[in-house]
């Protein structure tokens, strides 16, 4: 099978997270994308996060009713902290083939991330954002003299190395949904009904 691996905190999971998945499943075929909830990312040690087994059941109800969408404590059980690392313990776990999907603004970090030239050697990476020119791709990528593959919303694609998904997304951000709850505004149309109304029980980011 071919999976999409979708890694974040998801605290709480959106319409924009759903809508990238969606978007990298159809562009790569893809068979399934799994939500990968992660327990303790170095990279986001600036404010305190909601608990872990919140976050899950969250991005349990966000994705329900698609058969192709998957959340994943595979991270969590395993105790893994580094993207590399759940991609490599993943590959040895399951027959499959894996695909790291993430955002453009992890993309332009991921020279603080542990081995990321090895894990774009390793792996096939989809890269998500509104629109894609070469002007846009980080310098730090476009100095490794890899292949800039470029693809527009619809092209089909079941290659290797990184690629550059240019789609329309939805530009909504977990912090946001965070700041609007704090204030008391409404998030309706920003998270599926379910997890509002998860919200609204566990009384988070109140």
């Amino acid at each position: 099978m071919r999976i999409g691996i979708f890694g974040g905190t998801f605290d709480p999971p959106h319409f924009g997270h759903l809508r990238a998945a969606e978007l990298a499943r159809e562009s790569f075929s893809l068979d399934e994308v799994w939500f990968m909830v992660s327990n303790d990312p170095p990279h986001k040690k600036t404010r305190p996060k909601s608990p872990v087994e919140k976050r899950f059941e969250m991005t349990a109800l966000a994705i329900e009713g698609n058969a192709h969408f998957r959340v994943s404590d595979f991270e969590i059980k395993n105790n893994l902290v580094y993207t590399i690392d759940t991609l490599r313990a993943l590959k040895n776990a399951f027959p499959h083939k894996f695909f790291l999907i993430i955002g453009e603004d992890s993309f332009e970090q991921l020279p603080t991330w542990k081995s990321y030239m090895e894990l774009i050697e390793e792996f096939p990476v989809i890269v998500i954002k509104r629109k894609w020119t070469e002007e846009k791709i980080p310098q730090w990528f476009r100095e490794t003299g890899k292949e800039l593959k470029i693809l527009k919303e619809g092209e089909i694609i079941c290659g290797e190395g990184v690629f550059f998904l240019s789609c329309a997304t939805l530009p909504i951000s977990s912090s946001s949904i965070r700041e609007k709850i704090s204030m008391g505004l409404s998030i309706k149309y920003l998270v599926p009904e379910k997890v509002i109304k998860y919200l609204e029980k566990e009384v988070l980011y109140r």
